[in-house]
C-alpha cells in the first residue's frame, strides 16, 4: 500500500524532474531551480534529501 509521504515524494520527484528538464534547456538558472526546488519540497512536504 502506497501512504500519503510517498504520494508527496512522487509528485517532488515529478516537479524535480520538469524542473531539470528546464534548466538543461536553458530555460531557467540555476538560481531559480534552487529557489524552485527549496519551494516545492517545502509546498509537497516531501522528506527526500536529493544530491545534486
Amino acid at each position: 500500500m502506497i501512504t500519503e509521504t510517498q504520494h508527496t515524494s512522487i509528485k517532488y520527484l515529478k516537479i524535480l524532474y520538469v524542473l531539470r528538464q528546464l534548466l538543461t534547456d536553458g530555460t531557467i538558472t540555476q538560481a531559480e531551480y534552487n529557489k524552485a526546488k527549496k519551494y516545492y519540497k517545502k509546498l509537497t512536504g516531501a522528506d527526500l534529501a536529493i544530491a545534486d
